[in-house]
């Protein structure tokens, strides 16, 4: 099966196994979402739908906020089923915002926290220096924890940690360890 995989591998057949839809406003994304059931039984094959900035059709022409929360409540819910029955993962990507304190300003979820309710896991990217970290920051499974990582031609990819190098007199190993002491040497 991997031999006749790599046979068939190339950029032509990836995308010929890519669907895109494309939704204007909420009411085209909830459409589509109503009648994603029915595409992911046609083409069983589906195992990944990608729902790429779920905050941009709910941010604008929404005086009625509980009207928006409660759509996107009704939306989360039909993921989590579609994702269920399918046998499907459903990856939402959600924008961030700047929200001003009083003496701060911090990066806040577009859609506020309580959207975050609705995902099982959110993994947050994000640069530090000119480093990019990916944090785990809710599973079911795992604790919160952060990676860096670089983007190269082959995809997604570890940062390799440096070199340990041989430690010479006087220095440890491990920095976050005590120093011996002459005593403790002998």
């Amino acid at each position: 099966d991997h031999r006749k995989a790599l046979e068939t591998f190339s950029l032509e057949n990836i995308l010929s196994h890519i669907y895109y839809f494309r939704c204007r406003d909420y009411t085209e994304l909830l459409a589509q979402v109503y009648l994603l059931p029915e595409f992911l039984s046609e083409h069983s094959k589906v195992r990944l739908v990608v729902i790429d900035g779920i905050a941009f059709p709910f941010r604008h022409d929404f005086e009625d906020l509980s009207l928006r929360t409660r759509l996107l409540n009704g939306l989360a819910q039909q993921l989590i089923i579609i994702a269920s029955d399918h046998r499907s993962a459903v990856v939402l990507t959600n924008q961030m915002t700047t929200r001003i304190g009083q003496s701060q300003s911090t990066l806040v979820p577009a859609l506020g926290e309580s959207w975050g309710h609705a995902a099982t896991v959110r993994l947050i990217f994000h640069w530090d220096n000119s480093q990019r970290l990916a944090t785990l920051y809710k599973s079911p499974s795992q604790k919160e924890s952060t990676i860096a990582y670089h983007i190269t031609s082959h995809g997604f990819r570890d940062v390799q940690p440096p070199a340990v190098t041989p430690s010479t007199e006087g220095t440890e190993l491990n920095p976050r360890k005590r120093p011996r002491t002459e005593e403790e040497k002998q």
